[in-house]
């Protein structure tokens, strides 16, 4: 579109920190090329705009581009050339699925399932190497829990992977072990990483990468996806060499129709500082948000280091880098300027990280740098004051209430699950709070995050209907400045995402219904009919084209 662009519905929220909601009896934007230059009245834009090209959305509602500060674009690409497992209701249908895709599969070769989510499946024991047995042993097979923190491996993969029973666990990993001390299968955190995730493994993992032309057709597909939602900008929260180099192909292609705040994971923090490389390098369509680390495993995983152990058990989770690690690294990343954004789900975890970024804060008291905290699941009021003492953003999930909450209950609760995802908390201690799906780990429709924020009702299994946390539920224009105004902040970039305002990006996204206007548990049914990316339309509904 060369000239200007005038869009119109019956409602836009821009999320102004003034006037949310533009008032005028007609609302409009006016962008030239990826730029807004105007809000206010159609009437009155045209007659500064006579020549642009009205695009009218009727009784629609317009809000800024749903940006996830924290998911996992490049994975999810790499995952789609294995077996999604998360519709699996049994355990039974799950060997299934990895039956047939065995029997399509060359020996030899490995079997990969996705997103194995043990609760609803398999009754909450996890799969072991003997079930995969049964399956193939004419394969290497891995099953990755939806969590991403641990995983399966049937006999062979173990083999292929070079583990024995006398195989002692790598730093930051564990081995699952039956009562006789042999391997079930189960590798947790490093062990999985080392045999899958590039990014993150201390060696070559054994499970082969894709040809750089399927994952580029893979992440096209995933980001159509992603639009489909009204996702316009991402956070891609584990990249290294590999990911970088696909996603600067895509870039350079102009393939994404996303926009990616790429972290660097820690393995790779020397290659980082050494090249010069600081937070913010790159462009609006791809660049470097910062350093990406890991102090604990997951939240619906159950590994994630607790104060208090797992419900029924003497269990406090895996912390994954060690206390000196994780307080040498916060030092490094804050020393050189650059953001850091750790993942920390435990109350016992979260503390280790501000006394790490404490610590580099007294020793470096002329740097300033808005760091992060990602998941950040389990806090109390010592951990909430502290964070806004050090200035942290918070990066917790949005829809994790939603979608896990039989786990949730299980592991930690229900009077756990008052102080955890504490939206109500952080934001009225004048914290930064990004929304985040951590997807595939968690749904990645932003509006089913908005829904379970502001309901903090769980949608699926046993727990169905039930308020979980409800202390921490927040209004409606509170979760969507999560994922707009939140996110932005999380990523550096407040001057140009966030806010339908001039000088900003016009990425937008045009709903069926104003989410303020409609009963909270009918927002994840609003329907997303447009999505537009720095003045482009890049999904309509409707449009079945990839």
């Amino acid at each position: 579109m060369a000239g200007h662009v005038l869009v119109t519905a019956e409602h836009i929220i821009t999320m102004s920190d003034g006037e949310p909601v533009v008032s005028a009896n007609q609302p409009a934007l006016a962008f030239l090329g990826e730029w807004i230059t105007a809000v206010g009245e159609l009437d009155q834009l045209r007659e500064r705009f006579p020549d642009a090209e009205v695009v009218d959305f009727g009784k629609a509602t317009i809000v800024p581009g749903f940006n996830d500060a924290h998911q996992h674009p490049t994975m999810t690409a790499a995952n789609e050339r294995g077996v999604d497992l998360s519709r699996a209701s049994s355990r039974t249908e799950l060997l299934a699925e990895l039956r047939r895709r065995a029997a399509t599969t060359p020996p030899g070769e490995w079997v990969l399932g996705t997103r194995y989510d043990h609760g609803k499946s398999t009754g909450g024991e996890p799969l072991t190497r003997f079930d995969l047995d049964q399956v193939s042993v004419e394969h290497p097979i891995l099953v990755i829990n939806i969590g991403a923190h641990w995983g399966v491996l049937n006999s062979p993969g173990l083999e292929r992977a070079g583990f024995s029973a006398e195989t002692p666990p790598p730093e930051g990993g564990e081995f699952g072990r039956d009562a006789a001390g042999q391997l079930t299968g189960v590798v947790h955190e490093q062990a999985l990483f080392d045999v899958a995730y590039p990014s993150l493994a201390r060696r070559r993992p054994v499970l082969p990468p894709q040809d750089q032309e399927t994952a580029l057709r893979n992440l096209r597909r995933v980001a159509r996806r992603l639009n489909a939602a009204g996702i316009t900008s991402v956070g891609d929260a584990m990249t290294g060499p590999d990911e970088l180099s696909v996603l600067q192909e895509s870039r350079r292609r102009g393939e994404l129709t996303v926009r990616v705040n790429a972290l660097v994971t820690f393995r790779h923090f020397d290659v980082f500082r050494e090249s010069g490389l600081r937070s913010g390098f790159g462009d609006h369509w791809l660049r470097l948000g910062g350093v990406k680390a890991f102090a604990d495993g997951a939240v619906a995983g159950g590994t994630c280091l607790v104060e208090d152990p797992f419900e029924g058990t003497a269990d406090h989770g895996i912390q994954t880098l060690s206390t000196a690690e994780l307080t040498d690294l916060v030092s490094q990343v804050h020393s050189s300027g650059n953001r850091l954004a750790v993942h920390a789900n435990g109350d016992r975890a979260i503390k280790l990280v501000l006394d790490a970024m404490e610590r580099a804060a007294r020793e470096h008291p002329d740097v300033r740098v808005e760091h992060r905290i990602e998941h950040c699941s389990l806090v109390d009021g010592g951990i909430v004051a502290r964070m806004r003492e050090l200035g942290v953003i918070a990066v917790p999930f949005g829809s994790y209430v939603a979608f896990h909450g039989d786990k949730l209950v299980d592991y930690y609760g229900l009077n756990r699950l008052e102080r955890m995802f504490a939206h109500r908390s952080l934001l009225d201690a004048g914290i930064p709070v990004a929304g985040s799906s951590d997807f595939p780990c968690g749904p990645f429709e932003p509006l089913l995050a908005l829904a379970s924020c502001v309901t903090r009702q769980s949608v699926f299994g046993r727990t169905a209907g039930q308020v979980l946390g409800g202390s921490q539920r927040i209004s409606v224009l509170e979760a969507l400045g999560l994922y707009t105004t939140g996110s932005a902040r999380a990523s550096g970039e407040t001057a140009v995402k966030g806010r339908l305002l001039p000088g900003q990006l016009a990425d937008f996204v045009v709903l069926s219904e104003n989410p303020v206007r409609v009963a909270p548990q009918q927002l994840s049914s609003i329907e997303v009919l447009a999505t537009w990316v720095g003045g482009e339309e890049v999904w309509r509904k409707g449009d079945r084209s990839e």
